[in-house]
C-alpha cells in the first residue's frame, strides 16, 4: 500500500467559520498525549508530513495535518485577500475546535512557519508550544517588499536570496509553471542544492531555468509517489492558488494584517522549538535562528544537516528532536 492510500482513511473535511472547506488528516490523541498540528509550506501537501504522522501516531499523539489553503483537497480561492495569514490561522483554530482539541502544539515549515507565528501571536492560549522547521519565527511588521528583501539579504549575506519572489509574484508565473512543470519541480527539489545559488536566489534566474526547460536530478528522499502528486497539482493549476501566499505577502494586505497584532504579542512566551537546516541556501539557518532567539525566550534549538526540506530529509532526527522537546520542555 502506498503512502497516500495508507493515510486516506484518516482524512476528513470541515468548513471553517469563514466558509472555507479544509481537507485534513486527523488522529485522536491517546490519554495524556497532546495533539500536533503540522502546517506545511510551499509547494507541499499534508501528505508530505507522512514520516511525522507515522512516528507520532504510533506514540499516541493526536494529529491534525491539513492541506493548507489553496492546496490538495482544501478550497482554492482565487483572490489573494483570502490568504492573509490571520485568516488562515483562524481557519486552523476552527479545525482544532471542531475536533475538540485542548492540548495542541503547532509545528510549521516554510510558509507554515509564518502561519505558526501568527497562531503564536493571536491564539497563544490555544496552544502549549510552537515549533518551526527551516524557517524560524517570523515576527509581525516585517517588510516583505521585493526590494527590501533584496537589500536585506545582500547586507547580511553578501548575496541575493529571494530573487525567485519576483517570478512567483509575476502575473504570468502560473502559465509558465504549467507549461514547464518538470523543470519547475526539478529546481525546487534539486538534488544539487548549490543550484539554488545560481538558479533560484538571483532575480530572473528561476524564470530562465524553468522557461528553458532545463532539467536536473531531484532529491532522493521524496518518494516518486509524492512527486506524481506534485505533478498533478502543477499541471492542473500552475500553482496559481499557492502563489497567493507570495502575492499577499508583498501587498498592503500583509502589512495591515501585521499592524493589527499588538506589540506585546510579538514576543512568544510559550515553549518554542527551532530546527534549522544547515544546508538551506535561501532560509539561512544563522539568520533564522537569530530572529527566533530575539523573540522567543523559552527556546530549544536543534540543527540538522539538511537542505530546506528538513522533515523529509532527516525524518528520524527531526521526529526524535521534536519528541524530546515535547516530553522534556512542553509537557514537563
Amino acid at each position: 500500500m502506498g503512502i497516500v492510500d495508507s493515510l486516506a482513511p484518516n482524512f476528513k473535511h470541515t468548513v471553517t467559520s469563514r466558509g472555507i472547506k479544509y481537507h485534513y488528516y486527523f488522529a485522536a490523541p491517546s490519554a495524556g498525549k497532546p495533539t500536533i498540528l503540522f502546517v506545511h509550506g510551499f509547494p507541499s501537501l499534508a501528505v508530505d508530513w507522512w514520516p511525522q504522522i507515522a512516528h507520532f501516531k504510533e506514540k499516541g499523539y493526536g494529529l491534525v495535518v491539513p492541506d493548507q489553503l489553496g492546496y490538495g483537497g482544501t478550497d482554492k480561492p482565487t483572490e489573494k485577500a483570502a490568504y492573509v495569514q490571520s485568516l488562515i490561522a483562524k481557519d486552523l483554530v476552527d479545525i482544532i475546535d471542531h475536533e475538540k482539541i485542548t492540548d495542541a502544539l503547532a509545528v510549521g515549515h516554510d510558509w507554515g512557519s509564518k502561519t505558526t507565528s501568527v497562531l503564536a501571536n493571536l491564539h497563544a492560549d490555544r496552544f502549549v508550544g510552537f515549533g518551526f522547521l527551516a524557517v524560524g519565527y517570523l515576527p509581525p511588521a516585517a517588510s516583505w517588499g521585493l526590494e527590501h528583501l533584496k537589500e536585506t539579504s545582500i547586507k547580511h549575506l553578501g548575496r541575493e536570496t529571494f530573487g525567485y519572489w519576483h517570478f512567483f509574484t509575476a502575473p504570468d508565473a502560473p502559465g509558465v509553471i504549467k507549461a514547464h512543470t518538470d523543470s519547475c519541480i526539478d529546481i525546487l527539489y534539486a538534488k544539487d542544492t548549490r543550484l539554488w545559488l545560481s538558479n533560484v536566489c538571483p532575480t530572473g534566474a528561476i524564470r530562465y531555468f524553468v522557461e528553458s526547460d532545463t532539467r536536473t536530478p531531484r532529491v532522493p528522499f521524496i518518494p516518486d509517489e509524492l512527486f506524481k502528486l506534485y505533478q498533478e497539482e502543477f499541471n492542473k493549476y500552475g500553482l496559481d492558488h499557492q502563489l497567493n501566499y507570495y502575492r499577499q505577502a508583498i501587498s498592503e494586505l500583509a502589512a495591515e494584517d501585521d499592524k493589527n497584532i499588538p506589540l506585546e504579542k510579538h514576543t512568544i512566551q510559550k515553549p518554542v522549538f527551532f530546527g534549522g537546516a544547515s544546508r538551506d541556501l535561501v532560509c539561512v539557518e544563522a539568520g533564522q535562528e537569530a530572529q527566533t532567539r530575539q523573540y522567543c525566550p523559552n527556546l530549544t534549538l536543534a540543527s540538522f544537516d539538511t537542505t530546506h526540506w528538513v522533515a523529509a530529509e532527516a525524518p528520524k532526527q527531526v521526529n526524535e528532536a521534536l519528541e524530546k522537546w515535547i516530553q522534556e520542555v512542553v509537557i514537563a
